[in-house]
């Protein structure tokens, strides 16, 4: 066949499978239809498994242009340099007619030695946990210390990073508010919430180093005493709040994490910020023009149908960044959606 064609949805065997002898470059199939009319046939493209996002436990291995036909359950591909690398057996496949030179393209490649990589957290940020006061296991408020070296650590971390503890990555869900349990009801005309001690560190009461209010239903209430099993108000409460109720705390001195934390904190201890970053995904796409429209103003967004390379990593700042090459443009592109165009889940399947 020409170098492409304009069919990214190859009949294959229902159920088929494939193993690569890496050595030998051989395919061997299970249950496959190898050279048949309609089927896989030289110059074709093999994709093994199907691909989705770097390390979201997708099971894709790679591209590799098919070169000769042996049997129904045999062929042969002209490289594995865009492959995986690790062992394939068993595995689901397509058969497309994407450009072959994608095959033999290191940036392409699903070989990690080349490109290929799933994102990793990285340290964006150390900074000290409050030299005034320590966080006890359980507790999913953490104070730190923005009045020493670090008085610009806010402006360095953001929700959706983690901080490590017991070396564990806890993802950060607030800055400059948290949430605790109530213990018991409060109601409406209380001026007292229930809530352990342990569980709110580095909230304090008006005139403390550390003051803090609490938000009730539509009311922003600032805190006067805090006490071991409960905090005064500097006010009542004109919504009642029950046990087990999460209850909102505001203080600038103070992240919210999703889980709590299973190594205790000690004053001054340092905290390690990371940030999930990286990464590196680039792929083959036969667009049509349903594609195209179905991308339109989101971040993958192409500008044709046709065959289109798209790119992906996570930037410094943890956003995702997507960009996208037309490499043949071309009308009629017949796609099967495996996968979707993009193997991400913000645009729809095209028709």
């Amino acid at each position: 066949m020409a170098l492409w064609g304009n069919n990214d949805n190859v009949s294959v065997q229902s159920g088929g499978t494939v193993s690569v002898n890496y050595d030998t470059l051989e395919v061997i199939g299970t249950g496959t239809t190898f050279g048949t009319a309609g089927f896989a046939g030289t110059g074709q493209v093999i994709r093994f498994g199907v691909a989705g996002r770097v390390g979201a436990g997708a099971t894709y291995f790679g591209d590799a242009t098919i070169v000769g036909i042996a049997s129904t359950t045999s062929l042969s591909i002209a490289s594995t340099i865009g492959l995986i690398g690790s062992a394939i057996g068993g595995t689901s496949f397509t058969i497309t007619e994407c450009p072959q030179y994608s095959t033999s393209d290191p940036s392409f490649s699903l070989d990690p030695t080349f490109n290929h990589s799933a994102p990793s957290f990285k340290t964006v940020r150390t900074g000290g946990a409050s030299t005034d006061v320590s966080v006890a296991i359980g507790a999913s408020i953490i104070p730190i210390d923005l009045l020493g070296t670090d008085l610009d650590i806010i402006g360095h971390i953001q929700v959706g990073d983690v901080v490590v503890n017991d070396g564990n990555n806890i993802s950060i869900v607030s800055i400059g508010t948290a949430v605790a349990t109530a213990t018991q009801t409060s109601a409406v005309g209380f001026s007292t919430l229930f809530v352990s001690q342990t569980t709110i560190p580095g909230i304090g009461a008006f005139g403390n180093s550390f003051p803090a209010d609490v938000r009730i239903g539509s009311e922003t209430i600032r805190i006067v005493s805090v006490g071991a099993t409960a905090i005064g108000l500097g006010q009542t409460i004109g919504t009642a709040v029950n046990a087990g109720t999460q209850i909102e705390f505001v203080n600038n001195f103070i992240i919210g994490l999703g889980a709590t934390i299973t190594a205790g904190i000690a004053t001054g201890d340092s905290l390690v910020f990371k940030r999930l970053m990286a990464g590196y995904d680039r792929y083959m796409y036969g667009v049509s023009g349903a594609g195209v429209t179905a991308s339109a103003g989101s971040a993958y967004q192409v500008s044709h149908a046709g065959w289109v390379g798209v790119t992906t990593y996570i930037d410094t700042h943890g956003n995702l960044r997507v960009k996208n090459e037309t490499f043949v443009a071309m009308s009629g592109i017949t796609t099967g959606d495996a996968p979707a165009f993009p193997a991400y889940p913000n645009v729809g399947n095209q028709a």
